[in-house]
C-alpha cells in the first residue's frame, strides 16, 4: 500500500517542485501547487477537500507516455461513463443519453479503427492532429500543459491508483453530460468530415437528437457552446419599419439619460449608443425610445407605435429564446412604468423580472469575471465556478475579437456587471414592495461590490446602484439579528430586562444605518448638504420602514420593544411620504414600484395614528392625515402627467383617498358622532373649493400660501379632516404639524415626544405578506 503522508514544506522552489502531487490533483492530471511548502495544495483549498500525496516524488520513467490521449482520451471516457450508467451513476441521467453516447463511442472506434490500417507515419500524424486540437478546444478546467502531469503511475502506488481509477474517476473535460457530449462531438468533427445524413440514421428512432437535428451539422451546432441570440433585422428593427426615424431615436436617447436614467439604473451611455444598441437589440432600442416618448407630452402618438411595437417584441423575445445582456436591459427598462391590468397582480412585472433572471444566468452574468492570469489570492476566496474568463464572457456575448484589456473590452465587461448588480437591486426592490421572496441568487459580485463604483469607467449612476445594493444586501442580515436579540429575552425581570433589549435593538438598528448614511451621501449626494437624491432617499427610508414591519410583531419580542417598532416604524413611514412630497420635481419618473412602496407607507402610518388617536384629542391623527393627503395629490400628478402616462400611481391615489374618507370618518365619529355628517359633506365642498397653491395655516386654522421648497411642486394639501376643521376655526388644533416641511431629525423628535398609543396591542398587525391587502380597508369604519 502506498504511504500516504501530508507535503512537507521546503525551503527553495526546487523542493516545492519535487513534491509528488497530490492523489486529487494525479487523478484529474492536473499541476499540484503548494505554495511555501504548504501541506495543502492549491486546489484542495479551494475545494475545500483533504489533501494526501504519496510520501516521495516516483517521478517518470524514460520512454513512458500517457496511456490514453485525444480521441483515445474522448473513447475511454464514454466508455467508462457507459459502464457507469447500469449502475445508477448520476453521471448519466436516462437510458436516452446513454443511447447517444453509444453512438459517438461507434464512431469513435471506428475513426480508430481505420487510423489503425494507415501504418506509422499516418498514425504520427494522427496523434499530432489530436494534440493540436484539444490546444484549439482549451485547456479544460481540470487540465494542464505542464510536463510534470504526464508522469505515471508507479509499481508502488499502481493498485492504489487503479481503484481509484475504477471507483471515483472523474470526466475530466466534462461537469455533466450534456458537456461531455459537446466536447467530444467537436473532437469528432474536427478530425473528420462527416458524411452528409448518417448521423441520425444511427441513432434509434424517439431519442431527443433524432427529433431535433436532421443531420450531424445540427447535432453539432445542438451541442456547440452557448453563444448569445441577438434580436436584430429588418423585420424588428423600429426605424426600418417606419415607426421613427434615426433623428427622432437620437433625440429620445439623450432625453432617457437626461431625464429617466436616474430611476432606471443599468445603462450606460458611453457604451449604449444609438448604433450599438441598434446593432445588438430591437428590444432595448424600442424600449427606450418607449420610455422617453411615454414622458413627451407631444408624443403621445410615437408612444402607442412604439409601445405596440415593443409588447411584440416581448412576446417574440419570450417564443424564440434570444439572449443578450441587451435584453436583460429591455426587460428591466421597462418594468419600472409597465400598464396596470385588471388587477394589481396582473401585470407582466412577474413575468419581464423572470424572464430577465434566466438570460442573466444563461449568460454567466453572476459570476465573478478574472483575467486570464487571475490573483491567487482572488481565487482562494472564490470557487472557480463562481468565476468566468474574461475572454470567454466577451465570446459568448458575441466579441470574440475585442481584447478584455483593451478600453472597450473593459466597459464591455463592465455593463455586465452593471446589468447583474441592476438586476439585483430592481428584484429586490419588487420583492419588497409585493411581499414576496427573492429569488435572484446572492453572487459574489454582490458580495464584495462595495467599492465596485470606484472606478475610471463609473456611470454617473453607478454609486446609487451600490448604495441601495449593499443596504438590501445586508438588511436580511440585520432582521435575523435583531430577532435574536427579542429571541434571547426569556420573561424574567420584565421591566429591567425589557430596558435592556430595547436599548440594544435601539443600539443596532442606529449603528447599521447610520455606517451607511454616513457612507453614501458623501459619495453619491450632494456633498454640501449631505444629502441623497430624493429616489436613493425614498428606497432607503422604505427599507427601514420594511425592516420595522417585518420584526413588529415577532412573537417573542417584549412588550417595551414591540412599541420600539411601532414608534419608530411610524417615523420611518412618514419620512417617506415627507420625501415624496419635498422631492417630487425629481420624481415626476417614479416607478410602479416607488407608488407601492409609499402608498405602503401612507397605510403603515395611519393604521398606527388613528388607533393612537381613537378616544382622545390627538394632534398626531390629523398632521398625519393631511401628510397623505399632500402624497395622494402628488401621486395623482405624477401618474397623469403627460397624458399618455396613465401610471399605477394614479389608482394607489385614488384608494388613498378612500381610505383617508374611512379614516377621517371614524375619527370624528369616535369623538364627535353627532358632527360626522355635517363634517364630511363640508370637507368634500370645501376640499373642491380651494386653489392648488394653498395649505392650512398651522396657527391660525385657516388657508396659507404654500411655503416654497427647490425639491417640491406646488399643488393641493389639504385633508379631508383638516378642510373640515378649517371651516370651523376654532376647532383646529393650535400646534397642527405639518410633516412635509420637516427635515428627518425634525420628525423624528416629534415622534419620540408625542404620545401615539403604544400601549394598544395589534397582535394581527402585520403588512409584510404576499399580497396588498393593507390596501383593503372595506371594514375600518
Amino acid at each position: 500500500m502506498t504511504e500516504i503522508a501530508p507535503s512537507t514544506s521546503g525551503s527553495d522552489g526546487q523542493a516545492d517542485e519535487r513534491l509528488a502531487a497530490c492523489f486529487n490533483c494525479k487523478r484529474s492530471k492536473l499541476k499540484c501547487v503548494r505554495h511555501g511548502g504548504s501541506a495543502t495544495c492549491t486546489r484542495c483549498r479551494q475545494r475545500r477537500i483533504d489533501c494526501a500525496a504519496p510520501a516521495y516524488h516516483v517521478g517518470r520513467h524514460k520512454g513512458v507516455k500517457n496511456k490514453h490521449s485525444g480521441l483515445e482520451k474522448a473513447v475511454y471516457q464514454i466508455e467508462q461513463a457507459l459502464r457507469r450508467s447500469s449502475s445508477a451513476s448520476d453521471q448519466i441521467q436516462n437510458a436516452e443519453q446513454a443511447t447517444e453516447l453509444r453512438y459517438l463511442l461507434d464512431r469513435s472506434r471506428e475513426l480508430l479503427g481505420n487510423r489503425a490500417h494507415t501504418g506509422p507515419p499516418h498514425t504520427n500524424s494522427q496523434q499530432q492532429q489530436s494534440t493540436t486540437i484539444e490546444q484549439d478546444l482549451g485547456p479544460s478546467p481540470h487540465q494542464s500543459s505542464t510536463s510534470s502531469l504526464e508522469t505515471p503511475r508507479s509499481h508502488t502506488d499502481q493498485g492504489s491508483s487503479r481503484k481509484v481509477e475504477d471507483d471515483q474517476l472523474n470526466l475530466d473535460d466534462a461537469e455533466n453530460p450534456l458537456q461531455l457530449l459537446a466536447r467530444t462531438s467537436e473532437l469528432l468533427s474536427s478530425i473528420t468530415a462527416q458524411p452528409q445524413g448518417s448521423g441520425p440514421s444511427r441513432f434509434p428512432l424517439g431519442t431527443s437528437v433524432n427529433r431535433a437535428a436532421s443531420n450531424d451539422n445540427d447535432l453539432q451546432k445542438f451541442f456547440g457552446r452557448f453563444q448569445a441570440r441577438l434580436d436584430v433585422g429588418n423585420d424588428l428593427d423600429p426605424i426600418d419599419l417606419g415607426l421613427l426615424t434615426l433623428a427622432e431615436a437620437e433625440a429620445l436617447f439623450a432625453y432617457f439619460y437626461e431625464k429617466l436614467a436616474h430611476t432606471r439604473w443599468g445603462i450606460d451611455p458611453v457604451i449604449h449608443t444609438v448604433d450599438f444598441v441598434r446593432s445588438r437589440s430591437a428590444f432595448l432600442f424600442t424600449s427606450i425610445a418607449a420610455a422617453s416618448a411615454l414622458f413627451s407630452p407631444s408624443l403621445e402618438a410615437l408612444y402607442k407605435r412604439l409601445s405596440n411595437h415593443r409588447q411584440k417584441l416581448a412576446g417574440l423575445i419570450m417564443a424564440n429564446r434570444y439572449k443578450s445582456v441587451e435584453i436583460i436591459l429591455a426587460f428591466m427598462v421597462n418594468i419600472p412604468w409597465i400598464s396596470a391590468g385588471e388587477h394589481w397582480a396582473d401585470d407582466a412585472t412577474s413575468t419581464y423580472i423572470s424572464m430577465a433572471l434566466t438570460v442573466a444566468l444563461d449568460l454567466s452574468l453572476n459570476k465573478i469575471i478574472i483575467s486570464e492570469t487571475p490573483d491567487i489570492r482572488m481565487l482562494d476566496s472564490i470557487a472557480s465556478s463562481e468565476c468566468i474568463l474574461a475572454r470567454r464572457a466577451l465570446t459568448i456575448d458575441g466579441f470574440p475579437d475585442v481584447d478584455p484589456d483593451s478600453l472597450t473590452g473593459r466597459r464591455l465587461l463592465r455593463r455586465r456587471e452593471r446589468t447583474w448588480l441592476s438586476l439585483y437591486v430592481l428584484e429586490r426592490g419588487i420583492c419588497l414592495a409585493r411581499g414576496r421572496d427573492p429569488i435572484l441568487p446572492m453572487s459574489p459580485l454582490i458580495m464584495t461590490c462595495d467599492q465596485w463604483h470606484l472606478s475610471e469607467l463609473a456611470d454617473r449612476w453607478d454609486g446609487s446602484i451600490v448604495s441601495v445594493a449593499v443596504l438590501r444586501r445586508d438588511l436580511a442580515n440585520l432582521i435575523s439579528r435583531v430577532r435574536s436579540i427579542c429571541d434571547a429575552h426569556d420573561g424574567s425581570d420584565e421591566t429591567s430586562f425589557d430596558s435592556l433589549v430595547v436599548e440594544r435593538l435601539k443600539n443596532e438598528i442606529t449603528l447599521f444605518f447610520d455606517r451607511w448614511y454616513q457612507t453614501w451621501p458623501f459619495q453619491i449626494g450632494d456633498r454640501e448638504q449631505l444629502a441623497l437624491p430624493p429616489y436613493v432617499e425614498i428606497l432607503a427610508s422604505h427599507t427601514r420602514l420594511s425592516m420595522y414591519s417585518s420584526v413588529i410583531n415577532h412573537g417573542t419580542a417584549p412588550a417595551a420593544a414591540r412599541q420600539f417598532f411601532r414608534a419608530a416604524g411610524l417615523s420611518a413611514a412618514l419620512n417617506v411620504l415627507r420625501v415624496a412630497v419635498q422631492g417630487e420635481g425629481q420624481l415626476k419618473t417614479m416607478p410602479n414600484n416607488t407608488a407601492i412602496m409609499i402608498s405602503f407607507a401612507a397605510c403603515f402610518a395611519l393604521h398606527i395614528s388613528t388607533t393612537a388617536d381613537a378616544g382622545r384629542d390627538s394632534t398626531l391623527a390629523p398632521s398625519i392625515r393631511t401628510l397623505i393627503a399632500e402624497t395622494t395629490e402628488t401621486l395623482e400628478r405624477i401618474g397623469s402627467t403627460p397624458v399618455q402616462r396613465k401610471g399605477l400611481s394614479c389608482l394607489f391615489a385614488r384608494q388613498l383617498q378612500h381610505i383617508l374618507k374611512l379614516a377621517a370618518r371614524s375619527s370624528d365619529h369616535s369623538r364627535h358622532p353627532e358632527t360626522v355628517a355635517s363634517s364630511s359633506s363640508m370637507a368634500g365642498r370645501e376640499t373642491d373649493a380651494l386653489p392648488a397653491n394653498v395649505k392650512p395655516d398651522m396657527a391660525g386654522g385657516g388657508v396659507a400660501p404654500m411655503a416654497s421648497n427647490s425639491n417640491a411642486a406646488t399643488g393641493p394639501v389639504m385633508d379631508m379632516t383638516a378642510a373640515a376643521a378649517s371651516g370651523a376655526g376654532a376647532n383646529m388644533p393650535p400646534d397642527y404639524l405639518m410633516f412635509s416641511t420637516m427635515s428627518n431629525n425634525e420628525l423624528d423628535e416629534v415622534i419620540i415626544n408625542t404620545d401615539v398609543g403604544m400601549e394598544t396591542l395589534w397582535d394581527d398587525f402585520q403588512f409584510h405578506n404576499s399580497d396588498l391587502d393593507w390596501m383593503d380597508w372595506k371594514t375600518f369604519a
